[in-house]
């Protein structure tokens, strides 16, 4: 957790020195999703996240993320992501602008599944229509206790607002 912090810092910091003409303002985010699990041991889950960052110019932002992932499929259980994420939005004069998203970062049980943790990585594409923005990602969620690893990943859908 201290390194993901540390890189946040670091990767904000170094943005921010590009160029001292960019405008660098704060950049909310909430997304309500759904993951459908692939694999050996797939897996179903809602996804309620937060990013709260900032954008960069017209094309970059970054920000610090963490949700909830509620596993329904026998029985409820819950994991608390907490990542980095990148976006860069790709130049248009239209008023839907495309994205590139990238989610790096771990994952910890809590309730049923405390002890459960692991790391997390989800790229993405999606829209932006003013504050409404829509994206398909893939999700990578390794979670392991005692050394035993399993892979939990997911098809993701998510909808949300920045602001």
């Amino acid at each position: 957790m201290k390194k993901l912090l540390l890189l946040a810092a670091v990767a904000i910091m170094s943005v921010c020195t590009m160029n001292a003409q960019t405008e660098i303002k704060y950049q909310g985010e909430v997304d309500l999703g759904y993951s459908l699990g692939v694999g050996d041991f797939a897996s179903n889950r809602i996804n309620i996240h937060t990013i709260q960052g900032v954008k960069i110019g017209d094309y970059f932002s970054t920000g610090i993320g963490i949700g909830v992932d509620l596993y329904h499929e026998g029985g409820t259980s819950v994991m608390i992501p907490v990542y980095l994420n990148m976006k860069g939005y790709l130049p248009n004069n239209s008023n839907i602008t495309p994205y590139l998203s990238f989610d790096i970062g771990g994952g910890f049980g809590v309730g049923d599944t405390s002890g459960l943790s692991g790391m997390m990585i989800s790229p993405a594409i999606g829209i932006k229509t003013g504050a409404f923005k829509a994206q398909l990602g893939y999700n990578v969620q390794k979670i392991s206790e005692s050394g035993i690893g399993i892979n939990m990943s997911a098809m993701q859908l998510k909808l949300g607002f920045a602001f």
